[in-house]
């Protein structure tokens, strides 16, 4: 019996926090991995990206 987890609660409330579960799935290799700080490809974010965020970039 394979049980499905929501990826968020039905019915979810203000100011309550949700992280929803990590599928595995997109996943880097163990060298890559390694390299990009994540096995997750949909995590990876270059730091050239954070850094030319205007509302992420703490270089403002």
């Amino acid at each position: 019996m394979d049980k499905k987890i929501e990826f968020m609660p039905q019915n979810p409330r203000y100011a309550f926090a949700y992280v929803p579960f990590q599928k595995f799935e997109n996943l880097y290799n163990t060298n890559d991995a390694l390299w990009c700080g994540t096995l997750f490809k949909d995590l990876y974010m270059p730091f050239s990206d954070y850094a030319n965020n205007p509302i992420m970039s703490p270089f403002k």
